[in-house]
């Protein structure tokens, strides 16, 4: 992922899991929506995790990017990343957030990068108000975090490498449209 616009799309689509009509992973069965997922503080039973509190839609800073978080019948999270210009609004991207051996997984479509192909990420902290997915071999970026401060704020960011051999972090924070 090269530009700013990418970054925004990527956690826009992260922050609001919603998208009708899209799956999400498909077959998960109902037993591992209600698995504990291990997390650096105490365990948390998923039925009282972050991504519940995602559901709904959700406006970037600059209120020209949205989120649409929805929870899917078979227990697992889809969300669009959409713009609106004028009266045209566009998709950026789709995510899905669903179970899998003991942690949540984080696959990301961006439009027009990687082939069409989604990234995954892996839950690697997990408590009831935050979420940070990993996956340390992609590009940019490398960790995807969410927290929820409040019912109608989310604060997100994203975290990887720079060109100086560093890691860049850029925020991205949400207000619920509903």
């Amino acid at each position: 992922m090269k530009s700013n616009q990418t970054y925004l799309s990527l956690i826009a689509l992260l922050s609001l899991f919603a998208v009708q009509g899209l799956s999400g992973c498909g077959n998960e069965s109902a037993e591992k929506t209600t698995a504990t997922v291990e997390s650096a503080e105490t365990p948390v039973p998923v039925t009282n995790t972050v991504f519940s509190q995602l559901v709904g839609t959700w406006q970037s800073e600059d209120g020209k990017s949205f989120e649409r978080w929805t929870k899917n019948d078979n227990g697992t999270f889809s969300s669009v990343g959409f713009s609106i210009k004028g009266t045209d609004t566009s998709w950026n991207e789709h995510a899905s957030i669903f179970p899998e051996n003991e942690k949540w997984v984080f696959e990301n479509t961006v439009k027009d990068q990687n082939d069409g192909k989604a990234i995954r990420f892996t839950s690697s902290l997990l408590t009831a108000s935050s979420v940070q997915f990993s996956n340390p071999a992609h590009d940019f970026p490398t960790d995807i975090n969410y927290t929820i401060k409040d019912a109608n704020t989310v604060n997100a960011f994203i975290v990887g490498p720079n060109s100086k051999g560093g890691k860049d972090t850029i925020p991205f924070n949400f207000t619920r449209v509903k």
